[in-house]
């Protein structure tokens, strides 16, 4: 099936491209953002869109390149006169693969002619500039963030903007409250306001036009899902009607198995309609299961970054994967910057299967990069029988999920 998608995709390119030339005009692109993908080999959606996306360290020297040169073009368009940058971080300021990702980040925005400071924003961090060794003699030097007369300073340097790699997850610094209009992304998609359910629905109506024009049924590039909320875990009656939810979704995924001949069993994967780092998350193959639930899986559904405890639900069908790398499960994750495609990386799991969330305890990132999948030694390890055609379509749908993104940010400048 993914080879007549492929094959669709390929003869009417150019419709593609006049597509998202009709589509965004007049949308600003956010910043950057990151996109996981599930392919199953019949179908493939996008599963997650982060706007605040970590992760650049993994990205090989060639798609680095790339990156410097869409964040000069991105500047150059929206930003011609911002040239001293604050990347604000997270506040674990421990993480060393984090803290790869901020260096490797600044690297990349330095690369594209801009001066480039890190800070932090926590105040139990302290009012000391820190010097964090990484891996390979790397240093990474961060400063806490102070604001004076409306002015965002790194040490001594007074930022023209603030990129923000904080995902805002417990809300926005009190600090930043002068100088919220520096802030890109915009502090109110990060994840205390924004909701996954939003992003999908805006993203589903645009998969539903651009199938009709490409002639192919939606479901072949989109999830099933639904948005529910869940308040106390004890009261039977919340519970019940939480599995009726669900099993809608499941009747969903039944029929369209039902249309494409699909033998598999459906699962969706339950998780926080805010919120990263695959927190909060459970899959399920049976909605009676959620009546079922003891107190380890009770709490594992609404624990999420912060502490802060999960009301509101995803209820998204599982895809499960079709691709292997040394036969370990992977997906793909694709980097935008602007419009521009960067390229992207697999990620991969040493603890999940083929149905499991991969982004979770035991993901790992090797150096197999989209663009090496050719290369002979690679063969033997990589089980991926249309790797050319995943990584074509999977950039299409991450092209699709920036400009839903760009829309979900217009309508928060609507609201404000």
């Amino acid at each position: 099936m993914l080879h007549k998608i492929a094959e669709t995709f390929q003869k009417r390119k150019n419709l593609i491209e006049e597509y998202f030339m009709e589509q965004t005009q007049g949308l600003t692109p956010p910043l950057y953002l990151s996109c996981d993908i599930r392919n199953s080999g019949k179908k493939l959606g996008v599963i997650d869109t982060n706007l605040f996306p970590a992760g650049f360290n993994n990205l090989c020297n060639a798609y680095s390149r790339r990156a410097s040169v869409a964040f000069r073009n991105y500047f150059n368009k929206y930003y011609p006169n911002y040239r001293k940058i604050v990347i604000l971080s997270e506040d674990h300021t421990r993480n060393r693969y984090y803290l790869e990702n901020i260096y490797h980040l600044k690297a990349l925005l330095e690369g594209a002619g801009l001066e480039c400071r890190a800070a932090f924003s926590a105040e139990k961090l302290g009012a000391e500039n820190l010097d964090l060794p990484l891996s390979s003699d790397k240093v990474l030097k961060m400063y806490p963030l102070r604001v004076e007369k409306d002015l965002a300073y790194a040490g001594s340097m007074a930022g023209d903007l603030i990129i923000s790699n904080n995902d805002f997850s417990q809300g926005i610094p009190p600090i930043l409250e002068p100088v919220l209009n520096l802030v890109i992304p915009s502090p109110g998609l990060g994840w205390h306001r924004r909701r996954k359910s939003n992003h999908f629905n805006i993203l589903q109506t645009l998969i539903n036009d651009f199938a009709k024009r490409m002639d192919l049924d939606p479901w072949l590039l989109s999830c099933e899902f639904t948005a529910l909320k869940l308040v106390d875990y004890s009261q039977e009656d919340e519970m019940i009607q939480f599995a009726n939810g669900t099993q809608k979704v499941f009747n969903q995924i039944q029929e369209k198995y039902r249309q494409f001949n699909i033998e598999d069993s459906p699962y969706v994967f339950i998780k926080s309609d805010s919120g990263t780092y695959g927190m909060g998350m459970l899959d399920i193959s049976d909605p009676q299961e959620l009546l079922r639930l003891n107190r380890r899986q009770r709490n594992k559904l609404s624990s999420s970054k912060g502490g802060i405890r999960n009301e509101q639900f995803l209820v998204q069908e599982g895809i499960p994967t079709a691709d292997f790398y040394s036969n370990l499960p992977i997906e793909p994750v694709i980097y935008m910057v602007g419009w521009e495609p960067i390229g992207g990386f697999f990620r991969m799991n040493t603890q999940r299967d083929a149905i499991s969330s991969l982004n979770t305890r035991g993901m790992v990132f090797s150096c197999l990069c989209l663009h090496k999948l050719d290369e002979p030694h690679e063969e033997y390890y990589l089980n991926c029988a249309e790797k050319e055609n995943l990584v074509s379509l999977s950039t299409v749908m991450a092209r699709l999920a920036s400009l839903a993104a760009a829309i979900e940010n217009k309508q928060l400048k609507k609201a404000a």
